[in-house]
């Protein structure tokens, strides 16, 4: 019974399954999440209103100057594993919670700077650090809460970013003009640090109904297996008091009846195994039923087994799926996914390092340029709320890789047509088209992400994905600062940019066109 126990307790741990409820305080979730893609990402893209003083202060060029913001959002992405590691093995909560203090004490270390060198510490390293901590398990947590209307509530979620840009970008710019880049940096620290008070609000999901089927099972089961050994301890002690019975002339028939009795004890004694070994296989099949990557210590050794034996490429694939964590890095469409990440994320960092540099130096004033960034957020938002909604529509569920190829296209597109706009109307025009699309790229990528591997691996797959931009996001504004400095114009820096948008969805085109080529293939080989 000990052991049965045992086994019974681990069961009960392995079987707490989470639904997505889709609603309830998933809502909060959504709520937290869009309050911290605020303090994070519309936080890192404002970034950019601090270049020029950055430059003039410390007398820098442009590449050098351009570092700042590219370890800011290489440290973020380059660390998102390490959110997703700490968010899976502490919890949500205390991971977001810990990336809100580091981020807001690097931004506050970086109002005391005197140096670049200093600023790529305090601002590229530890505030970057503290954003990848708060960030990736945030986005996944809205994940695990909803499953039908996944993109919509994504689309909430992340519109922080439009908003945050909308609401940030003229705030900036005013504290910069109030009381310089040091005061302002000081004011962005404090509000940063509410990415704490969004880790709060990051409620572990548990699956209340699961448990109470399993443990409703268990006490049944206990209590059948009670009573039949409490029937066997009563026969026990019937056949005890009736082998000192007196009568010594029915010694013959009391004989007869310890044997009958001797041989129902036996019967009743191996029921109550049978009992106990129904019991230990139930608990464990309700357990498995209830999560499927559930393994006993029999099963564990037979996928050892299986592992090392000469099985076919897929079965041993299959088998790598169920057991590591990280199975996910195998599947065809999700390394297509990958390479295509990596040029979406160099294309994506160029234009909001360099938009308001651009502005300023075709003689757009400096609020009307912060305005431009006030109004790419704005269409953001729109972006977010419409191809979220949209892509949740069942009969355009199947066409959400192709809307995200649109979006990323037009955003190449956007980019490429940018050296040739040189007053404020046409740089207003860019900045909601840019800006509508960038937020249907940024709803769009968790979703299908999800979709590629599963929810289940959803948390360590968009750490995995927000790795995949750090190197790009650490490079790219860098390079096109060199060539502004070479060229002396922005036409070389935006023009790359769009066309590794570009490069970025005809990768994923072509893993549509493989895709449907080898299912075509395998329906003509059927007939």
């Amino acid at each position: 019974m000990a052991v049965s126990k045992e086994k019974l307790e681990g069961a009960r741990r392995v079987s707490k399954v989470a639904t997505p409820p889709e609603g309830g305080w998933g809502w909060m979730i959504v709520a937290g999440c869009f309050l911290a893609t605020i303090c994070i990402r519309a936080v890192t893209r404002c970034v950019s209103m601090f270049f020029v003083e950055f430059q003039l202060h410390f007398e820098k060029d442009y590449s050098t100057t351009a570092w700042i913001h590219s370890l800011v959002d290489s440290t973020t992405m380059l660390c998102a594993p390490l959110g997703s590691f700490l968010g899976n093995r502490l919890s949500c909560r205390a991971t977001v919670i810990l990336g809100g203090l580091l981020s807001s004490t690097g931004l506050v270390l970086s109002s005391f700077a005197s140096s670049v060198e200093h600023l790529y510490i305090t601002m590229g390293i530890l505030t970057g650090l503290g954003f990848a901590l708060s960030y990736t398990p945030a986005v996944a947590m809205v994940g695990s809460y909803f499953s039908e209307r996944k993109a919509l509530a994504y689309g909430l979620a992340l519109s922080g970013n439009g908003i945050g840009t909308f609401i940030l970008a003229p705030a900036v710019q005013l504290l910069i003009e109030c009381y310089s880049w040091r005061g302002a940096l000081l004011v962005l620290g404090g509000f940063v640090s509410n990415l704490c008070v969004c880790g709060a609000l990051m409620r572990p999901l548990a699956s209340r109904q699961g448990e109470r089927i399993l443990e409703k099972n268990m006490e049944n089961l206990e209590k059948d297996c009670k009573t039949t050994m409490q029937d066997s301890k009563n026969t026990k002690q019937e056949t005890t008091l009736k082998e000192i019975s007196p009568l010594n002339s029915k010694i013959a028939n009391c004989n007869t009846i310890v044997d009958l009795k001797s041989v129902k004890y036996m019967n009743l004694k191996n029921k109550a195994a049978d009992f106990n070994a129904k019991k230990e296989e139930s608990g464990l099949r309700e357990a498995k039923l209830l999560d499927p990557h559930v393994f006993d210590d029999t099963n564990s050794h037979s996928t050892e087994a299986l592992l090392n034996t000469k099985t076919s490429s897929r079965g041993r694939f299959l088998c790598l799926r169920s057991t590591e964590e990280f199975g996910f890095l195998l599947l065809p469409d999700f390394l297509f996914l990958s390479v295509s990440l990596l040029f979406l994320a160099y294309g994506c960092s160029t234009p909001m390092v360099y938009l308001v540099p651009y502005a300023l130096s075709v003689g757009v004033g400096p609020q009307q340029a912060a305005l431009l960034m006030s109004l790419f957020g704005v269409s953001g938002i729109v972006g977010n709320i419409t191809f979220g909604w949209i892509t949740d529509r069942k009969c355009l569920k199947r066409y959400r890789v192709l809307t995200y190829m649109v979006a990323v296209g037009m955003e190449g597109l956007c980019c490429m047509c940018l050296p040739l706009l040189n007053s404020f109307s046409l740089l207003l025009m860019f900045s909601i088209l840019y800006g509508y699309f960038d937020g249907a790229y940024v709803t769009l990528i968790p979703v299908v992400t999800s979709d590629v591997v599963g929810s289940t691996y959803l948390t360590c797959a968009l750490g995995v994905v927000y790795f995949l931009h750090a190197a790009p996001y650490l490079v790219s504004p860098p390079i096109g600062g060199w060539f502004v400095d070479m060229t002396g114009n922005y036409a070389a820096t935006f023009f790359i940019s769009g066309a590794s948008f570009m490069f970025s969805s005809v990768i994923l085109a072509a893993a549509v066109l493989v895709k449907h080529c080898q299912r075509v293939k395998s329906n003509s080989d059927q007939t």
